[in-house]
């Protein structure tokens, strides 16, 4: 686990009820909230948007925080983020949470950003988000063992594999998909559906899974999600 201090990732997921706002008018609304910690929220390092390739009116809200809990409840407390609460209430913009959860980073593991100048604010990134489960710290350890050394491959030979890493979960979901603390989270952005299919099919992805093969896990779901070019992915 992390303390309060370190790296986290918080993934979001809100489904929009099209029967009183489109979902375009609700990402319009929320776009101004991004704009706000784009500009006014160093610690906050990812906050962007993606549509749920499964069920277009589910909504992603992809976070990266600098300094766990102390820039979660920062960015909160943000008279931007009271405004959006209000904007949206008073608009009746109703929504469902059915995804909440923090994650814990791994140590020297993959990449959440290619450092790129300027913000990642591009449309129609493919996010694809990994949940696996082990029987025993051990059988983690050792697939994150195997997986780092891919991911060093990866960083280098696959530049629009924008980002590749993993993370832990620190508490049972209570809603979404079937997360338990301790759960390995796997992230992965590509640039387009060409980037995603040269990371299937790079020989040394493929000859990597037999390995996998032999770890026991269990994989708990797999979701994937296009980005809306609001909000950013970096900065």
């Amino acid at each position: 686990m992390t303390n309060d201090q370190s790296p986290v990732t918080a993934l979001v997921e809100f489904e929009v009820d099209t029967s009183s706002v489109s979902v375009a008018e609700w990402l319009s609304v929320w776009q101004t909230r991004s704009e706000d910690a784009l500009q006014g929220e160093p610690e906050t390092k990812a906050y962007a948007a993606a549509l749920s390739r499964e069920s277009p009116n589910q909504v992603l809200i992809f976070e990266r925080y600098s300094n766990g809990q102390e820039s979660i409840d920062a960015h909160i407390n943000r008279d931007a983020h009271k405004t959006l609460n209000e904007v949206m209430g008073g608009r009746q913009m109703t929504r469902r949470r059915v995804m909440s959860n923090l994650f814990s980073d791994i140590d020297n593991y993959g990449w959440w950003d290619r450092g790129d100048a300027g913000p990642m604010q591009d449309k129609d990134v493919i996010i694809s988000i990994l949940g696996t489960r082990f029987p025993d710290s051990a059988s983690r350890e050792r697939y994150i063992e195997v997986t780092q050394q891919h991911a060093n491959y990866c960083r280098t030979s696959e530049p629009d594999t924008l980002i590749y890493n993993g993370c832990i979960a620190q508490r049972d979901a209570d809603r979404g998909p079937d997360i338990r603390v301790g759960d390995l989270i796997f992230v992965a952005a590509f640039r387009n559906e060409a980037a995603m299919l040269k990371h299937r099919d790079d020989p040394r992805h493929i000859e990597l899974q037999p390995v996998l093969e032999d770890i026991n896990r269990d994989r708990r779901f797999a979701l994937s999600y296009l980005t809306t070019g609001q909000g950013f992915l970096w900065k």
